[in-house]
């Protein structure tokens, strides 16, 4: 019912999880029992209404529990559980292990081309005063490069934006394209200075494992979703 990263974040202040199939996390009923099940503050629970894009929401005292259009969330408040929903966009989870900060993106293709990690690492920085070297990395199950088929000229933005990248940002197989959301957000981690070594990639793919998530693309846009939730325990 869920993936938890406590060997990964190796951090005793903090716990993140990632929801299956088993849940449909666009339930009200079904966000109660994680929050039970793993002990999270309901009452306390915040996330956003993503909208694909960039903007990042600072959740302090006066905003638990507001719901703003944003993609991104951060806190350094402890029993604030925070939330983004994928059901095969990227998910990724950030914890500044010195400072007690965290953080997390829902990055589909157009919150990654738009850096929605950058933007999270900056304002951890400028505003909680992380350091890079201290932040640690959590990519969530997404869609792979094995069935993300985008078109040419959706490979060619990324190509043209991403030129400094080592590594090839796609696939081809069958003369079609197929985009590799894993690998560039790795890249733009990587970029803004966060360790190779701290980054933790799942490499699952939500639309090949059928039996464990569920897939927008898979199940002909549906509306059930996975969720990464974190919590400053």
């Amino acid at each position: 019912m869920y993936i938890d990263f406590d060997d990964v974040n190796k951090c005793n202040f903090v716990k993140a999880t990632f929801t299956t199939k088993e849940l449909d996390m666009s339930l009200l009923d079904d966000r109660k029992k994680l929050c039970k099940d793993l002990n999270f503050n309901f009452d306390n629970l915040t996330y956003n209404k993503q909208v694909h894009g960039n903007d990042v929401t600072i959740v302090g005292v006066n905003n638990i529990g507001n719901i703003e259009e944003a993609d991104g969330i951060i806190t350094n408040i402890a029993d604030v559980p925070i939330m983004v929903f994928v059901a095969d966009c990227v998910s990724i989870a950030f914890i500044d292990i010195e400072n007690k900060v965290i953080g997390c993106a829902h990055a589909g293709w157009r919150g990654t081309y738009k850096e929605i990690s950058s933007i999270i690492i900056n304002k951890m920085k400028t505003i909680f005063k992380s350091k890079v070297e201290n932040i640690k990395c959590i990519i969530g199950p997404a869609i792979g490069s094995c069935c993300y088929e985008v078109s040419y000229d959706l490979v060619e933005k990324f190509n043209t934006k991403f030129t400094n990248s080592n590594e090839s940002l796609y696939i081809i197989k069958d003369e079609k394209y197929y985009l590799d959301l894993f690998k560039i957000n790795e890249f733009i981690l990587m970029k803004n200075g966060i360790k190779r070594e701290n980054i933790f990639n799942s490499n699952l793919c939500t639309y090949c494992n059928e039996n464990t998530f569920h897939s927008y693309r898979r199940e002909n846009t549906t509306s059930k979703r996975m969720a990464m939730v974190m919590q400053i325990l």
